[in-house]
């Protein structure tokens, strides 16, 4: 083209200038288990959809798959008896530690947080607590280190 209109140097300029919106980092263990309690499971729905969106922001995966939706993972679980929530569950868990060794955020997450805390810790009924503040917190880590560096990975 030989001669460049006005847009199109306006259009490069917005690409280089643009910044995602900042991501939340103020995800509270605490905050989720009260007002679970409260609403009888229906905010754990308003908690972890708005956490898998962040975390596919955060930690893409390699083939562009996305992490399931946390809602048919809500009904799936319905019907088997809670089991396919572990599942979930656990990916998210992976896809979380996967993200933190990515970013080189330094945290002690893994698979293993799940299993320990939140299946065999359930049986001391302290377990899930401890897991959920861990997942909440590798979070809120990585959320900060997306909202410093966007394009880091």
């Amino acid at each position: 083209m030989a001669y460049p209109y006005s847009y199109d140097y306006e259009a490069e300029q917005m690409k280089k200038n643009y910044r995602p919106p900042k991501l939340a980092t103020n995800r509270s263990m605490w905050k989720l288990m009260i007002l679970n309690i409260l609403t009888l499971g229906i905010y754990s729905i308003l908690f972890f959809i708005p956490f898998s969106f962040d975390l596919d922001k955060i930690a893409p995966k390699r083939d562009h798959t996305k992490t399931f939706n946390y809602l048919f993972a809500y009904l799936l679980s319905t019907l088997t008896f809670s089991i396919f929530l572990l599942f979930w569950h656990h990916q998210i868990a992976e896809r979380v530690e996967e993200a933190l060794s990515e970013r080189g955020v330094a945290y002690d997450f893994s698979t293993g947080d799940f299993w320990i805390w939140y299946f065999v810790g359930s049986l001391f009924l302290v377990g899930p607590f401890v897991y959920f503040h861990k997942l909440c917190r590798a979070m809120n880590l990585l959320c900060q280190d997306y909202n410093e560096h966007p394009n880091a990975q």
